[in-house]
């Protein structure tokens, strides 16, 4: 157990890693990665990966009521 906590604590990010932080472009005056930390890349600023959009089932449809306009 504690290996694992170990393990985690080895990953966590750094500013030292962040893309802002390495830039210059760091706004924050934070000891922690703040939620905006991207990783460091030579290619630059990467977009987050965004998850994928999985269709409803037609009863998971039919559940659900349409929005009205008013």
């Amino acid at each position: 157990m504690a290996e694992i906590r170990a393990r985690a604590a080895a990953q966590k990010p750094s500013c030292k890693e962040c893309f802002f932080g390495c830039n210059n472009l760091c706004a924050l005056g934070l000891d922690e990665p703040c939620p905006t930390f991207r990783p460091d890349d030579p290619s630059g600023l990467v977009p987050l990966r965004q998850p994928s959009l999985l269709p409803r089932s037609p009863a998971e449809e039919a559940a659900q009521p349409l929005a009205q306009t008013a």
